[in-house]
């Protein structure tokens, strides 16, 4: 962590739990779910989650494993050279979504810096701390701050550092401009070298760099302003929201939707056969109540039965829904309130997530988001259901349904069927289990061709 980010976060109050209690209201982006804290040196995980660099640490290990690596160009810090080290790779579960993430051997301060955590953090503080103290003389209230140094200014302090030639140039902000203007424009700074705000984008390494990092560790690569590789690596991140994502998650609330209206109607179904097995068992004495139970017990196990499908394809749903929704809403908050140089920043963990979500999860088809709602369950009080205490009773729940490949067509009709003559034959339906419908009867008008 650099000396200013160092500065900047000493600055950030822990959430005691009585500012809590007291109702007191604070900016859920400025506050690390992990530590209930505000944001201390924020990493983003490849799920685009963010969490302290501490909190990282933290995390039990879910897997470890060793595994050889090449440094890249941008490990080797422009040294032109690579080299193979064994490396362990730590995996964690992610607090918020439980997904597996990887550690970078180098620990969580080998993961990109939030640094639109850290704008909300500093604008937290502003809003709830009140008045500031000087980080430079640490005597006098601050009034300004110096947006490339990350420091707090008193009056006396802000006059001095305009008239020292190495500050003099910096960016001075009201600290009650800031308060109002309710979205702070932060410089990104340079972690290698102190006050230097990454303005350039090394290609081969795929990382903005400051002037110092252009004119000596990455001397030999290709950088550009990074006004000038923004459109390019901004548009591939609105692609994947925009044109993949976006819809999908549309689709996903939908199918979402259709999943919870199936539970209520098939609540509403159970509730509805119990109504009428109960006002048919009115009518008869011991032997029947006891009927009436024996329905009721076989209805609630066919209900648990059929909800607890119907929770397991909410589960899915719900996960694939909070997976891409919240990396939709980071890529567009991203893109919306981000710098040039935050996007870039976060460019790289950004676009793996993207393109992850987009390759490997599976888009729900009509076909398969089919809820059961418990439409196929129904009483039937005619039907015999053979003794109860030795006298007969009627009523069974039925819960089958037709099966047209098990269904069959029988009778000495059927041999002697001609063409344009009328057939007589029996048609005996089936589910899926091969048994036989308990109902029949009906007659049945039927054209095609009988030929053996």
């Amino acid at each position: 962590m650099s000396q200013s980010e160092q500065i900047e976060n000493a600055e950030q109050p822990a959430l005691s739990s009585e500012h809590e209690q007291n109702g007191l209201l604070v900016n859920p982006r400025a506050v690390c779910n992990a530590c209930r804290r505000l944001y201390r040196d924020p990493k983003i995980l490849p799920c685009l989650h963010t969490f302290c660099s501490d909190c990282i640490g933290q995390l039990e290990p879910f897997s470890v494993s060793p595994r050889c690596r090449r440094d890249s160009p941008a490990d080797a810090r422009g040294q032109g050279e690579q080299e193979d080290r064994l490396a362990v790779t730590v995996t964690v579960l992610c607090p918020d979504c439980d997904s597996e993430v990887d550690i970078p051997p180098s620990g969580a301060q080998g993961l990109s810096t939030d640094h639109l955590a850290l704008d909300e953090v500093f604008l937290e503080t502003l809003v709830t701390d009140g008045p500031l103290g000087c980080d430079l003389c640490g005597e006098g209230v601050a009034e300004s701050r110096c947006e490339v140094c990350c420091v707090n200014l008193c009056e006396f302090c802000c006059q001095a550092h305009r008239r020292q030639k190495r500050t003099a140039s910096h960016s001075i902000q009201c600290l009650e401009e800031l308060k109002s203007r309710g979205r702070l424009s932060r410089p990104v700074l340079c972690s290698l070298h102190h006050g230097q705000e990454l303005r350039l984008f090394c290609q081969p390494c795929d990382l903005p760099v400051c002037l110092e990092c252009a004119a000596t560790l990455h001397r030999d690569h290709r950088c550009c302003p990074t006004r000038d590789v923004i459109d390019r690596h901004g548009d591939r991140i609105r692609e994947l929201v925009t044109v993949c994502l976006r819809p999908r998650l549309e689709r996903l609330r939908d199918s979402l939707q259709k999943v919870e209206a199936s539970q209520e109607a098939l609540q509403a179904r159970v509730d509805a056969t119990a109504k009428e097995v109960r006002e048919f068992a009115r009518g008869y004495a011991s032997a029947v109540e006891a009927h009436c139970l024996s329905l009721l017990h076989q209805l609630e196990e066919l209900r648990v039965q059929r909800r607890n499908q119907l929770h397991l394809q909410k589960a899915q749903l719900q996960q694939a829904l909070l997976d891409i929704g919240g990396s939709v809403e980071f890529a567009e908050r991203l893109l919306s309130s981000g710098s040039d140089a935050e996007i870039l920043s976060a460019k790289g963990v950004t676009l793996r997530r993207l393109t992850s979500l987009v390759e490997n999860s599976r888009e729900p088809h009509p076909a398969t988001v089919a809820p059961d709602d418990g439409s196929g369950i129904s009483f039937l009080p005619r039907e015999s259901a053979g003794e109860v205490e030795g006298y007969p009773v009627v009523g069974i729940i039925n819960s089958k349904t037709m099966d047209l490949s098990k269904c069959t067509i029988e009778g000495e009709g059927l041999q002697r069927a001609r063409e344009g003559q009328q057939g007589h034959f029996t048609l005996v339906c089936r589910d899926s289990a091969g048994e036989q419908m308990a109902q029949g009867g009906d007659h049945v008008l039927h054209s095609g061709d009988v030929s053996g």
